[in-house]
């Protein structure tokens, strides 16, 4: 018996559930009359009349067509559920740079990239991408890790940020209340040192430097913070900054990182660019960096699947 054409037994099912060929061939996106020949070769290809006149089926048509259109929508549902998958991107990020600097950003990259979802998490401690459930990562070091593909988005700018009234209180910037996060302890000795500033230790200690900006923002002190990750905050006036002299050079920045693999999947190539399209106005000269990690965002260099996380 000649096997009958996907197509054909598709014309038959959508011809049951629409009740005409003209449903039919709307939901084909074909002419009436080419549902008409694939019904017609259906017929001969099955050596059975599945019509008995008039548009109706005869009961093997009908028995014949809730099978098909059964199995058409388990089809279109699983077609439907792989596409989504493929346009989901699950990201491990840091929550500094969620929170402070992609969020405000979100909006942009949903409106270019609609069928894109992202599906974001952050935590302290580190993730394996090759063993876990996540495509890409923002990290934060020096670079230079084998085992992944990484892309520079912007060198580490440390700098200290406060609520602008606090500069207008009787109260010398050195003297407010440090804002420290958990994560990183080396800040306040590394900017206070840049400033010419006593050492002292915070008065209050936040589990990450998102948190520790946010108590800046309420007045509770001056924090330490990548310059590149509240750009936004000090441009708009929310935060005022106060940057040593000579900018510090601390070797280290964020970082897109990826299995090579991941990265032959069209939507990660994209959030990928995307980022590195955002970042170029901030990321400077890349000044502070390996000289093989210094090319701008663009840059891809080996990293570790285990990565530090902030």
């Amino acid at each position: 018996m000649p096997t009958p054409s996907l197509r054909a037994l598709r014309a038959l099912a959508e011809t049951a559930r629409a009740g005409s060929l003209a449903g039919a061939a709307r939901a084909m996106n074909i002419t009436p009359s080419a549902v008409s020949h694939l019904l017609r070769d259906l017929d001969l290809a099955l050596e059975v009349s599945l019509f008995a006149g008039k548009g109706r089926l005869t009961e093997t048509g009908e028995h014949l067509a809730r099978r098909l259109t059964a199995a058409f929508d388990t089809i279109d549902g699983a077609v439907q559920e792989a596409h989504r998958a493929s346009a989901d991107i699950r990201v491990s990020t840091l929550s500094s740079f969620l929170t402070l600097w992609l969020v405000p950003r979100l909006g942009r990259f949903q409106a270019a990239h609609p069928r894109t979802h992202l599906l974001l998490s952050t935590g302290t401690r580190p993730v394996d991408l090759a063993t876990e459930p996540f495509d890409c990562a923002i990290r934060w070091g020096r670079g230079g890790w084998p085992g992944l593909r990484a892309t520079l988005l912007f060198p580490e700018r440390p700098v200290v940020v406060l609520n602008p009234r606090l500069l207008r209180s009787d109260t010398p910037a050195h003297d407010l209340p440090r804002l420290a996060g958990r994560t990183r302890p080396d800040d306040w000795p590394l900017l206070a040192h840049a400033l010419g500033w006593s050492d002292r230790p915070p008065l209050m200690t936040l589990e990450t430097r998102a948190l520790a900006v946010q108590a800046a923002i309420a007045g509770m002190g001056a924090a330490v913070v990548d310059r590149n990750l509240v750009a936004d905050l000090v441009g708009t006036g929310v935060l005022t900054e106060i940057a040593p002299p000579d900018p510090i050079r601390t070797g280290e920045g964020h970082w897109f990182v990826t299995l090579p693999e991941r990265l032959r999947q069209r939507p990660i190539r994209r959030f990928r660019d995307w980022l590195a399209q955002e970042t170029q106005p901030d990321h400077g000269d890349a000044e502070g960096l390996p000289p093989s990690s210094a090319q701008g965002p663009a840059t891809q260099v080996h990293v570790t699947p285990r990565a530090r996380r902030k």
